[in-house]
């Protein structure tokens, strides 16, 4: 910052200071580290940018860049010309740095700086931005130190209103901080947008390895702070509230001596409530920001749209997600230090590279009941469960131990158990092909099942002990009298935990419109199970229900709910059909829930049968394989990248290319609802075909192209529907039966024939039939067996069919002639799911949980595998119901997928009991 004709001016964002707690910025170093000497002198730069700047003076220095006053020659205009220290430079690399920052350069509006120009000179990265007349928001703060409140939220609004911009053309900050938002004439304008995100995707992991650190510890989002890449809007929007609270406070959320100490607080501490601080602060702002300091992404808002609009009192109240009352806070000389809690912060700061730090801290402090959040990295690129249909993990009774389902490097899946307080997880060998895990009352020892039976084995691991055989359970839960409870075939069984035959404890009331009983939990008497009975159309008419192992008494709870996880504290936590995580009082003796349920901030990915990738202990440690509520849909290339079609962020299924590549028919979810759209790729425009019924999915085309088919909750079972796209007439069924449910169909190429997944509430899980779409309508099995199998899909010449199997203990592709005869070929060596078959009538693709897989064939004299070809790892959104989430491109060189707007992590949440009851506390 100087004078220049006696305006004060400022460069594009101050280099940041290096005392303790300013440190980790785009500007600056650690504080403990040296900072690196300039290794150019202006004459250098002068000599190497001749013809286009002319460098008057340096302005500052930091750890990624040296900052310097220039003047454009060509416009003849002062500008700051920033260069990117050389170590950097060539970690980057001149053409990757300068394709990513291409990134920011077109993005326009009156809150963010624009960037001027990048290149290279004589090895040297720069870019170059406006220079701004004014000071910054960090140098107005440290002469104020608190903002008149109007004017906080005034600043904080137009900066929002950048940052949805920007949000919504794909960039993130990533370093937002008062450093970097320049007061012009009143107005704030951000400087440095998307530098860091063009560093970070040039550079990848290499970065970290010149001793940088993206961001800054004081606004750094928590999921930044722990190393996830996979960094989104809601972390600016972190960031964005972090900058708010200091306006209003006249500090950080967290503040310390270190940067270390920083993010310790920031991994475990709740920061004080701004009315603490600010009496004069709105309830409605407090809210806000505290919503959005929020240590897990999925309890943010969504947007900075959203959080502006908070901030203003609208659309937002405290039942909806603002501050709750919180557990009364012990006096500050009372803080007591629970070694478990601090072992939990050095797990979360050890990723940080300063666990060492964390654990010699013989002051760390941490306010008792807090809820410690951290995630657990997958010991592989995906989840194990991503082609199962059951719960994936577990957590023990005291809430210390996590078991989850991972691939192991040979691409099978395994048990592994992770600890609390242990920095790694760890495989429990012998355990593979392992799915639905599950812990003994006591945690000493794990179920699961595998390969067409049920095991188990020590925690400590060693060998497995068979229990019984089983078919593959929806869900399984170890109770405390020493039986194990089992979804099979729709019915509930117990199991001997010892050994033995499994015996019937409930079967589905048909009469009470019961299909289905799934997902099991004992509750801590050992004698009552829970457990979700589904009726006839869609998850969102599941009830909880309960039975007794003794009398076998069922009981029908007033709740609907997917899946019950568990009760804490007299509340049962319980999944619902929007993938929201929720709360009821419960009577346990009386099975009676008391008032009415509350969200409590989570959302989990719930499996095709409706079990939720969730676990709760009795102690309150919660588990969850987190639900990424929205999405783009794009094309991939046979490489790997990924182009956006539809890149507003939207919860986006099942997308299927029209027979001429011109449209593309998708399932768009609001809400708990989901409706079938078609979008026209050249006008750019959507049309919405379903308005009726909660459910409408799984939608597919008919061959001319005139109609979509899909999925349907309208009637009274689920059902096949069909729609005419111009919609000249309203949707009929296709397929539909009061007494049966169908929830997937396909059309031949030549349109004359439909196959389809029917759900039997008898013997089976699942078959597949066919049958003309006019004329005799006859149904006649594809597959009849004990067996699930699902997602049909006819070859373009009409003469095989491909399909899923469990047959063989996991999911796997097969084909078979069709209409047949003839036998199964296997097409998956080691598990698969969403085959489909490519336009070319040359190959078939399928996920195997890992990676995309390309099957070259030949069909003569019969149908054989000639190939398989891992084409590019599989990042993208798996269907939760049983169909294809994606779709081959017309060209065969591009797949049309989902892409998560947000990463999914599994997130274990420690003592989150109490912050439990405190947000069920704040909605009575």
């Amino acid at each position: 910052m100087w004078r220049r004709g006696g305006k004060r001016l400022q460069a594009a964002g101050d280099t940041a200071r290096t005392c303790a707690g300013r440190a980790l910025s785009l500007g600056t170093t650690f504080p403990h580290l040296p900072l690196p000497a300039i290794v150019h002198t202006t004459e250098q730069l002068n000599a190497a940018l001749a013809g286009r700047y002319v460098i008057e003076r340096l302005v500052g220095e930091g750890g990624m860049a040296t900052v310097y006053l220039a003047r454009d020659l060509k416009h003849d205009r002062l500008v700051a010309l920033k260069v990117l220290k050389p170590e950097l430079g060539a970690v980057l690399g001149v053409e990757r740095f300068l394709a990513e920052i291409k990134v920011t350069a077109n993005l326009q509006h009156p809150n963010l700086l624009p960037l001027f120009d990048s290149g290279a000179a004589d090895g040297l990265l720069f870019y170059v931005m406006p220079f701004v007349e004014g000071e910054s928001l960090r140098a107005r703060l440290d002469r104020e130190k608190q903002l008149p409140i109007e004017e906080a939220v005034r600043l904080a609004l137009a900066v929002a209103s950048a940052l949805d911009y920007a949000h919504r053309h794909g960039v993130i900050h990533r370093d937002l901080k008062p450093e970097n938002i320049l007061l012009h004439d009143g107005q704030p304008v951000i400087a440095d947008f998307g530098i860091a995100l063009a560093v970070s995707n040039a550079g990848g992991a290499r970065v970290t390895q010149t001793g940088l650190s993206l961001g800054t510890p004081q606004y750094m989002s928590p999921e930044q702070a722990s190393g996830d890449r996979a960094i989104d809007a809601r972390s600016d929007i972190y960031s964005l509230a972090a900058v708010t609270y200091e306006m209003i406070a006249g500090e950080a959320p967290h503040t310390g001596t270190t940067a270390q100490a920083i993010m310790a607080k920031l991994m475990t501490a709740e920061p004080a409530p701004l009315s603490t601080l600010r009496k004069s602060a709105p309830v409605h702002v407090e809210a806000a920001v505290e919503r959005a300091l929020s240590k897990l992404p999925a309890d943010r808002f969504t947007s900075a749209r959203e959080f502006a609009d908070a901030l203003e009192g609208r659309g937002f109240t405290l039942a909806s997600g603002g501050r709750m009352p919180r557990a009364s806070a012990a006096p500050a000389r009372s803080i007591v230090r629970d070694r478990l809690v601090i072992g939990l912060a050095a797990v979360t700061v050890g990723a940080l590279a300063v666990a060492s730090y964390a654990l010699r801290a013989s002051k760390a402090e941490v306010v008792p009941g807090a809820t410690v959040r951290f995630p657990i990295v997958m010991p592989a690129a995906n989840f194990g469960g991503s082609v199962a249909a059951w719960t994936q993990l577990a957590v023990s009774a005291d809430g210390r131990t996590i078991a989850f389902i991972g691939y192991a490097e040979n691409g099978t899946t395994r048990v592994y158990i992770r600890g609390v307080d242990e920095l790694e997880p760890r495989p429990i060998a012998g355990t593979e092909g392992a799915q639905s895990p599950v812990f003994s009352p006591d945690g000493q020892w794990i179920a699961y099942w595998a390969n067409g039976s049920l095991y188990k084995m020590a925690v400590g691991g060693g060998t497995a002990v068979p229990i019984t055989a089983l078919q593959a359970p929806s869900g399984i839960s170890w109770g405390r009298g020493g039986l194990i409870a089992a979804s099979i075939n729709n019915t509930l069984v117990t199991i001997p935990a010892t050994g033995g035959e499994p015996r019937l404890l409930a079967t589905p009331d048909s009469t009470a419109g019961e299909v289905y009983f799934t997902s099991p939990l004992f509750l801590s008497d050992g004698e009552t199970v829970l457990f979700a009975g589904q009726g006839a159309g869609g998850f969102a008419r599941v009830r909880i229900v309960a039975v007794s192992v003794k009398t076998k008494k069922v009981t029908r709870l007033d709740l609907l709910g997917l899946s019950p996880l568990g009760v804490v504290d007299g509340t049962l936590v319980y999944m619902t059909a929007s993938n929201a995580l929720n709360g009821v009082a419960f009577d346990s003796r009386a099975l009676k829930t008391v008032g009415d349920p509350s969200p409590l901030g989570a959302n989990a990915i719930v499996r095709p049968n409706g079990a939720a990738d969730a676990a709760v202990s009795s102690t309150g440690t919660l588990v969850f394989l987190s639900s990424a509520t929205t999405a783009q849909v794009g094309l991939v290339d046979l490489n790997g990248k990924f182009t956006p079609i539809l890149d507003e962020p939207r919860p986006y299924f099942y997308p299927r290319y029209s027979p001429d590549g011109k449209r593309i028919a998708l399932t768009i979810g609001t809400g708990a609802r989901s409706d079938v759209w078609v979008h026209d790729i050249a006008s750019k425009t959507n049309t919405r075909m379903t308005s009726e019924g909660t459910i409408n999915e799984r939608v597919e085309w008919a061959p001319d192209g005139t109609r979509v088919l899909y999925r349907s909750d309208r009637g009274k079972r689920s059902a096949i529907w069909w729609q005419v796209t111009d919609l000249s007439s309203p949707a009929t069924p296709l397929l539909a039966n009061d007494a049966e449910d169908y929830f997937e169909g396909v059309l031949s190429s030549d349109g004359k024939i439909l196959a389809y997944q029917f759900d039997n509430s008898g013997s089976n899980q699942a078959d597949l039939y066919y049958r003309a779409v006019s004329g005799d309508t006859t149904r006649k099995a594809v597959s009849l067996t004990a067996s699930v199998e699902n997602q049909p899909r006819i070859s373009p010449d009409g003469k095989w069919i491909s399909f899923l199997t469990d047959a063989s203990g996991a999911p796997q592709v097969v084909v078979q002639p069709f209409p047949g005869p003839g036998g199964q070929v296997q097409v998956s060596p080691a598990g698969g799911s969403e085959a489909v078959w490519g336009k070319d009538g040359k190959h078939l693709y399928y996920r195997d949980g890992r990676q995309f897989v390309a099957v070259a064939y030949t069909t003569s004299p019969t149908f054989a595998v000639t190939s398989r070809t891992n084409l590019f790892v599989d990042e993208f959104v798996f269907a939760q119901s049983p169909h294809a989430d994606y779709d081959v491109a017309p060209d065969g060189q591009h797949f049309l997928v989902v892409k998560s707007a947000e990463a999914s992590k599994m997130v274990v949440a420690y003592n989150w009991g109490a912050e439990m009851k405190a947000r069920l506390a704040g909605r009575k």
